[in-house]
């Protein structure tokens, strides 16, 4: 036991809140973010810059592009995304929202995983 139990309840308050922050910012992210961005240009006559969506997973690829600048973390020329127009169409509160979302998930995974190896016997 490498935790207290005030440890273990600390750590598990902290991956819980975590992990409403990240589900209420990916919902926040996809309902006003993403559907308008891929509404605006369906209207422009274009296609879904993202033809495939694993469980919902369209929406950390629409936020990295969005939110993130570094090349190695989102490369423009993605093969999943087109990075370019996605960001085109996204406006200011767009990358404040996929930012909350990536640090909330990162910070819940990181928390997760930490949490999985102090607590495991």
């Amino acid at each position: 036991m490498i935790l207290t139990s005030f440890g273990k309840d600390c750590l598990f308050t902290a991956g819980l809140i975590l992990f409403f922050i990240m589900a209420a910012s990916w919902i926040a992210f996809a309902r006003l973010s993403m559907a308008r961005i891929e509404r605006e240009m369906r209207q422009d006559g274009l296609s879904r810059p993202s033809p495939w969506d694993a469980m919902g997973l369209r929406v950390l690829w629409y936020a990295t592009a969005i939110a993130s600048n570094n090349p190695r973390l989102h490369r423009a020329d993605e093969p999943f995304i087109d990075v370019s127009t996605v960001r085109s169409y996204a406006k200011p509160i767009d990358k404040k929202l996929g930012l909350v979302f990536l640090i909330a998930g990162y910070s819940f995974s990181v928390v997760a995983v930490i949490g999985g190896l102090l607590t495991s016997t």
